[in-house]
């Protein structure tokens, strides 16, 4: 007959009694230290002849037990007393020495004894203990010292200063019953899976905004970052940033993708290629259909980009838009008018065709019109469609509204002189239709920020002024971004860090598959409480195997034996994932033992509650302060307010009556055409407005 008890995870008893030990050996040395003091006072007192100097005794005619030190406080320095002070301090002395040294030999021996000596066969995974979440440099430095003591010793150069700590928060430790925060504060990425409404927003996001002092960008779903963190980076002296395409008009920033063209340079064709790969694949689907016309598209695309910028007074993507799609003209004499155009009108740009003569006509633009109107005009036709239905976003006036001028540049993130956040908001019931934008914006600025390394000491750095977090909440809305997750693995280099938040790995493996690198790149993975059984699944082969003893009693005939075989389960089981208290979350580091860590909650404490009490500023800040003009649009505008202005001034007479100098309403209304006629004329043929000045 064999009976089998529940496991125990090893070493559990063991460390029980150790703790015992160590209970019982520091009350030991505190009681025996006690009698030996009292033995030292009566002595001394009995020295003394029970004099009333001594002060006054205990019921039983007894002294305290640290009399005899007050007693040598007092009188030390008495020549005649010296004799019993030195007794006093040998009967004290020995004993305590004895004393210590037994009950730190008991605790040595009681650790030696009770040490782990479970095998690791079937696995050896266990959390992370106290000294392991202190080592792995997630915890701050122990104070042991006062606030207001160690800043006067740095003043006076007699201690170092701590160096600032600016990191991702992760979670919190409880340390002699007061939670410590987790902060990753190294170089790496970190990943954040969380169900819907876990709390990686209190425990993560909204912590990490309030006290990171660089630059940020952050991916805002819903707008609830902008109104709990913008006040308080304001309150940084950053510049605050909204670009919220949905309701540009209360305050938000406008941002021009066309305007990072670096016109006139050799990057131009670089910058425009990397604007059309995003524009031809707006959802992040791919080209698994339909390759043919999207490459072909894309020529066009870039060429009539490049056209745009060198020629046409609308230069935003809505122009690019009615460039293709002109009711005017045909699609033909588009491409021929594009063909044929002066792009460098003054000669100074040095083109030459193919052949080495000089032309002013901008050979891509060329090249890829004629590409063009080479084929035949029902595959020409499918190209134009092709590309035309993948641009329908920037019909929307709303969103022409806000890409119509720069309001701030890339290079601004990161080299400005004050530190910028830029919050990319994007509202709930509009999430699927903004994908194309959001994701043309961050492919532009990783790709503006990574293109080349310094060097200094024979060393790469960082080219920029400061570093720059990407705070990217519900990654998972880019869909597919090939072109993020391949430069994940080389922009840490160049300052740029990135916490990505999603609701399940399952996201990443829809649009990823299942051998997705966004995952590997990542140092640091926080996980919460699961919801399917395959994220408990998956955090369960996370954690590892573990070995454990079970007991195993055998009976046979008048006897029995009892033993204790070890066997290996894991640490974490799917089941216990599942039933994982909500207020825990799982850290796991590159290097280091899984923490089992409590949910930071920032409205619980005062510090973090204070910030983001702040109110969110009313309007954006800009580091560009003088908008262009980019449209025949805004002339017309402008010549509109000036007519307004004009007629306001002069308010002519009614219609049925006479003007003063005795014309009738016929002369006051042409006279009152002609003056709108000088209006208009003096609006559009004014002065060009002054060129964008940065802040």
């Amino acid at each position: 007959m064999a009976e089998y008890r529940p496991y125990r995870v090893a070493n559990r008893a063991a460390n029980a009694r150790l703790t015992q030990v160590k209970l019982i050996s520091v009350a030991g040395f505190a009681t025996t230290a006690l009698f030996i003091n009292w033995w030292v006072t009566q002595h001394a007192a009995r020295l003394f002849g029970y004099a009333h100097a001594l002060g006054p005794t205990l019921p039983g005619g007894l002294y305290a037990p640290w009399e005899w030190i007050a007693w040598w406080i007092r009188w030390h320095g008495a020549e005649q007393l010296r004799p019993v002070w030195n007794l006093c301090a040998r009967e004290a002395a020995l004993p305590l020495l004895v004393d210590a040294a037994l009950a730190t030999g008991a605790i040595n021996i009681a650790r030696w004894w009770l040490r782990d000596t479970t095998p690791d066969l079937h696995g050896s995974a266990r959390w992370a203990n106290a000294q392991e979440v202190r080592t792995s440099g997630f915890l701050a430095p122990s104070r042991y010292l006062p606030r207001p003591v160690r800043r006067r010793l740095v003043r006076a150069g007699l201690l170092e200063a701590l160096k600032p700590r600016d990191g991702v928060y992760l979670g919190a430790w409880r340390v002699h019953g007061k939670l410590h925060y987790l902060r990753d504060c190294g170089l790496g990425h970190v990943l954040v899976e969380a169900p819907t409404r876990a709390g990686k927003g209190v425990n993560n996001m909204v912590p990490t905004l309030l006290t990171w002092p660089h630059s940020t960008l952050v991916h805002d779903f819903k707008g609830e970052l902008w109104e709990v963190t913008a006040g308080a980076r304001k309150r940084m002296g950053q510049l605050c940033l909204n670009f919220d395409p949905a309701h540009v008009r209360e305050g938000g920033v406008k941002f021009n993708p066309l305007e990072e063209v670096r016109l006139r340079t050799r990057r131009e064709i670089a910058d425009a290629q990397n604007l059309v790969q995003i524009l031809v694949d707006p959802d992040g689907r791919g080209f698994a259909s339909g390759s043919h016309w999207v490459a072909a598209g894309s020529a066009l695309l870039t060429g009539a980009i490049l056209h745009l910028l060198y020629v046409e007074p609308n230069k935003t993507l809505r122009g690019l838009i009615g460039l293709l799609t002109d009711p005017a003209s045909t699609i033909e004499e588009t491409l021929q008018g594009m063909m044929t155009a002066d792009h460098d009108p003054a000669g100074v740009m040095g083109w030459r065709t193919s052949r080495g003569e000089p032309t002013r006509t901008h050979q891509v633009v060329a090249e890829s019109m004629r590409a063009v109107l080479n084929t035949a005009e029902k595959e020409r036709s499918g190209i134009i469609s092709e590309i035309v239905t993948r641009l329908p976003l920037f019909r929307d006036p709303l969103i022409a509204e806000a890409t119509e001028y720069s309001e701030f540049r890339i290079d601004d993130l990161v080299n400005h002189k004050r530190p910028a956040s830029l919050y990319l908001t994007v509202p709930r019931e509009s999430c699927d239709r903004l994908r194309p934008l959001m994701r043309l914006m961050l492919n532009q600025i990783v790709r503006r920020l990574t293109e080349k390394l310094a060097y200094k000491d024979g060393r790469p750095v960082s080219p920029h002024r400061r570093p720059l977090l990407l705070m990217l909440d519900e990654f998972a809305l880019f869909g597919r971004f090939e072109e993020f997750a391949e430069s994940m693995n080389h922009i840490a280099g160049f300052g740029l860090r990135a916490c990505l938040a999603v609701q399940s790995l399952s996201q990443l493996h829809e649009f990823y598959g299942p051998n997705q690198s966004i995952v590997d790149n990542c140092d640091t993975t926080v996980r919460f409480t699961p919801n399917s059984l395959k994220s408990a699944e998956e955090i369960s082969r996370l954690v590892g195997q573990t070995s454990v003893r079970h007991a195993h009693r055998t009976q046979s005939g008048g006897g029995a034996s009892v033993s204790e075989p070890e066997v290996g389960r894991p640490l974490m089981t799917p089941d216990e994932a599942r039933r994982m208290s909500v207020n825990e979350v799982l850290i796991f580091a590159r290097g280091q033992r899984p923490i089992r860590a409590r949910l930071l909650k920032y409205h619980e404490a005062p510090y973090f509650r204070r910030l983001a009490a702040i109110k969110p500023p009313v309007t954006s800040d800009r580091t560009i302060t003088a908008s262009p003009v980019t449209d025949e649009r805004k002339k017309v505008e402008r010549a509109t307010s000036i007519y307004a202005a004009g007629a306001a001034a002069h308010k002519e007479p009614p219609q049925n009556e006479a003007a003063p100098n005795g014309n009738g309403a016929g002369d006051a209304n042409r006279d009152g055409g002609n003056r709108k006629l000088r209006f208009l004329k003096l609006a559009t043929d004014g002065p060009e407005p002054k060129p964008a000045a940065h802040e």
